[in-house]
């Protein structure tokens, strides 16, 4: 029970940074989808040339977007009398079928498909004009092999116990179908389907699915080629059955999905895609090792990690890293684990959770180098490791975690979280010597990185001063209020600004909670509390409004 609470802990970190960071990249991206689609009609009108144009979006690392097609009603009306003609198919044979005969019956739902499998190729290639009508005859021939095979086997009474079967006899067929014919819908239902495929058959036989990757690797995603949809959906699968593979210790599929993801990066570059799974795939890799080998930590994990870091820098990929970053806390804190493990030492969820805060601390300051140095992605750094630090500090603000957390000292987790502080406190009294705290803002986060770090090595060294622990981290929670609050003012930011009014709200509400949840009567602690929360509400917004209205003007 201590690795799963571990491992469900570190994930749900990971998702949590992966979100913020995308939605505070979300302004970027947003800025440079308006720079795609001004670009064309600057070239129109003769601001810029197309060279130009060129230039501007290698700057940017971008692509040419093309103009999107508009709905065709053509299209949309012959895919919907498809569907209806096949529906109408199923409820004539349905309503007569007890009366067919069994051979007569097999013959008719053969003689449907291939007819409308034929019908679909008509319409695509001799009859000019139908092109449309043609591609959805061809989903509709798909669709009716499906049900032709599992009322086949209904006819015949053959066992269907074993349901992949009649998956993988549905699916193989109509891939010919979609690459011959280049047909995405048919190429959709064929990813779709083995998908499907893959988890009936691991469901089924209780063993890994390596046939599942192999097929896909070899044959989906290389036919796919300019088809997004249906690449995505089996790079989903992929991902599905990595996961799937934390439940049932397969380590090999595993590692063979996470590599073969990393070399489709390596061919097809612009899909990044393949980066980002293949980060998670290894990430999946990692914990089902860890289930399998508990007494073995897994320091191979760091080479195809370095490996992604490197191509993140390469490439310049932002996203990139925030799966590296979850990736590398994840590898650490098993490792940590595993080794504990090996010398006999108990889960601790305090040094455990002070080991986490440091490390949200050491990504930050990973931030604050990058900045000062001209390196990439100081902003991914530094919101990375804020949100991993306050949610530490967060949790450690509450008195009840503090008592109940405190446990038999774990050796590992303890000299784990001296090093991190060590590293943290020589990279302040490094960045100090070169000058690099100087301005105001950057002496700002001076004072709450030390802050911070002192809080940590106190609650490591008197681990059982609950009370003086809490006002320490109560006091910590306040000073990140303020510092944002005084960042954000200093630097013009209403974002960061905003932030440290949101901290400072939610540590009043929470000590509240925290100090009068014990009362008997129920009725007057929420009256009291919604009182004061529109109040402080109230009065918060309005001076927050001000103070952005005055850094706007400024």
């Amino acid at each position: 029970m201590m690795y799963l609470g571990i491992i469900s802990s570190l994930l749900w970190w990971a998702v949590i940074i992966f979100i913020i960071v995308k939605l505070v990249s979300g302004g970027r991206r947003k800025h440079y989808s308006w720079l795609q689609r001004e670009l064309p009609l600057w070239e129109e009108k003769n601001i810029i040339n197309k060279e130009q144009g060129d230039v501007v979006l290698s700057l940017y690392k971008l692509k040419r977007v093309t103009a999107k097609k508009k709905m065709d009603m053509v299209k949309v009306l012959t895919l919907v009398g498809a569907i209806f003609v096949g529906l109408g198919v199923i409820f004539f044979v349905g309503s007569n079928w007890q009366r067919i005969p069994s051979h007569i019956r097999t013959i008719l739902l053969l003689a449907v498909t291939i007819t409308t499998l034929y019908a679909g190729y008509f319409f695509s290639y001799e009859k000019e004009g139908f092109v449309n009508l043609g591609k959805s005859l061809l989903l509709l021939a798909s669709l009716f092999w499906g049900g032709t095979i599992a009322l086949i086997g209904q006819i015949y009474n053959i066992p269907t116990s074993e349901n992949w079967y009649i998956i993988l006899l549905w699916a193989f067929p109509i891939v010919p179908i979609a690459i011959l014919f280049k047909n995405d819908y048919v190429h959709i239902l064929a990813a779709v389907l083995f998908v499907i495929w893959n988890f009936l058959y691991s469901s089924d036989n209780n063993i890994a699915n390596y046939y599942y990757p192999i097929i896909v690797f070899l044959l989906m995603l290389p036919t796919a080629k300019n088809l997004i949809l249906s690449r995505r959906i089996n790079i989903i699968g992929l991902l599905s059955a990595s996961l799937y593979c934390c439940f049932n210790k397969y380590e090999w599929l595993a590692l063979l999905i996470s590599v073969g993801l990393l070399a489709c990066y390596l061919v097809q570059k612009e899909e990044r895609a393949y980066l980002y799974s293949a980060c998670l795939s290894f990430i999946f890799w990692d914990i089902t090792y860890f289930t399998v080998r508990q007494l073995q930590p897994n320091l191979f994990f760091l080479l195809p990690m370095g490996f992604m870091l490197y191509l993140t820098y390469k490439d310049n990929i932002e996203k990139s890293l925030v799966f590296c970053l979850a990736g590398l806390m994840i590898g650490i804190n098993l490792a940590l684990s595993s080794i504990s493990q090996i010398v006999n030492y108990p889960f601790n969820g305090l040094q455990f959770t002070i080991f986490q805060l440091l490390l949200g601390i050491s990504i930050y300051s990973a931030g604050i180098v990058s900045r000062n140095r001209g390196y990439s992605f100081p902003v991914v750094y530094k919101i990375s490791g804020y949100l991993v630090t306050f949610i530490c500090v967060y949790l450690l603000a509450f008195k009840a975690l503090l008592g109940e957390w405190r446990g038999v000292e774990n050796t590992v987790y303890l000299y784990g979280s001296l090093i991190l502080a060590g590293i943290i406190a020589l990279f302040v009294v490094d960045e100090r010597k070169s000058g690099n705290f100087k301005n105001k803002s950057s002496r700002i986060e001076l004072a709450s990185l030390i802050v911070a770090l002192v809080g940590s090595i106190i609650l490591l060294v008197s681990p059982r001063t609950i009370l003086l622990n809490t006002i320490i981290m109560n006091s910590v929670l306040v000073v990140f209020a303020l510092s944002s609050i005084f960042l954000g003012v200093e630097l013009k930011k209403p974002p960061i600004f905003t932030l440290g009014i949101v901290i400072f709200t939610l540590f009043i509400i929470t000590r509240y909670i925290d100090l009068t949840w014990a009362l008997k009567e129920k009725s007057l602690f929420f009256i009291v509390g919604g009182v004061v929360i529109l109040s402080l509400g109230t009065l918060l917004e309005k001076q927050r409004r001000k103070i952005i209205e005055r850094m706007k003007s400024e």
